[in-house]
């Protein structure tokens, strides 16, 4: 896969599938706990048809009513897959609860598991997939259903490991109580998921790395004498910055364009696909001097993620 559009279909091929299993499963034993696991990945079908359209969309070039692009459409796709995470949640523990109360045994639990297990098999080696291209083309909707995917796989063992359980003791009400677990665990990735994608569309910064590389680009420049007011952010697949750079009081307006122009080439190889706007300040001893950092600048708690 090369690109997200290919990554998003991937995606969505993968849930059918799996879901196809985990529902089989289901049906050969029974299990409320595996019912669960089904429907985490019917969320996972719902997801995918959203990754879908939002990797479209946010690949439409920019326009007069959006002029820095529709990346961010990546952020709704991410907090609608978090908020299905959560209703299946509450679905999941809507079927538990009158098992825990009225236990019932399970029918065919080897065979059920052995479907489950090739379930969990086709997500795990998704994950990775869809984890890779999401790193690769920055796609924040396929890195959102990548986490989800994972979440699923470590969920989809558990249910595996408690039906065997169920098997081997006999005891009835571990498989309803192993779905409540998932659910408080699905409810748990959900949030992630939604405090992540709401931070992004509250233009959160670029992550400390990305604008390390920034910040020796710009040290490493003689002719800048220092630099202010750096801002970034993420919008979906696209990175943006802006800085206030000091250079020579004596520099031609046609030298300093020529040395925005070659800090822009050495941002871009950075970071691919970054785009910048810096404005040129002259350098004054005592007004406008020194280097100041988004750290030194936005003095927040050291225990606050944004």
């Amino acid at each position: 896969m090369t690109d997200s559009r290919q990554g998003a279909w991937f995606s969505f091929a993968l849930a059918i599938v799996v879901l196809a299993l985990k529902g089989g499963a289901f049906a050969l034993t029974g299990s409320v706990a595996l019912l669960s696991d089904a429907a985490e990945s019917l969320v996972n079908v719902v997801a995918a048809v959203m990754v879908l359209a939002a990797v479209r969309v946010a690949r439409l070039p920019p326009d007069y009513r959006h002029p820095y692009g529709h990346h961010k459409v990546e952020y709704l796709s991410s907090a609608f897959e978090g908020g299905l995470i959560l209703l299946a949640a509450a679905a999941i523990l809507a079927s538990a609860v009158p098992r825990l109360v009225t236990p019932q045994p399970l029918e065919n639990p080897l065979a059920g598991t052995l479907v489950a297990v090739a379930a969990i098999a086709l997500n795990g080696g998704g994950a990775l997939l869809v984890g890779r291209v999401a790193e690769r083309t920055g796609s924040a909707a396929l890195a959102a259903n990548a986490r989800h995917l994972w979440t699923d796989v470590w969920t989809s063992v558990g249910v595996v490991l408690g039906v065997l359980l169920v098997a081997l003791t006999g005891w009835l009400r571990l498989d309803p109580a192993i779905a409540a677990l998932v659910a408080l665990n699905i409810v748990r990735e959900g949030w992630l998921v939604l405090r992540g994608s709401f931070s992004s569309l509250l233009d959160a910064r670029l992550p400390d790395d990305e604008e390390r590389l920034i910040l020796e680009v710009l040290d490493a420049h003689p002719q800048v004498l220092g630099y202010h007011r750096l801002r970034s952010r993420r919008s979906g697949s696209g990175r943006f910055a802006e800085v206030d750079v000091f250079v020579p009081p004596e520099m031609t307006v046609g030298e300093a364009h020529e040395l925005v122009s070659g800090l822009e080439a050495r941002l871009r190889k950075c970071l691919p696909g970054l785009v910048t706007t810096i404005h040129v300040e002259p350098f004054v001893a005592g007004v406008r001097e020194g280097t100041r950092s988004p750290r030194e600048e936005f003095r927040a708690s050291p225990h606050r993620k944004a």
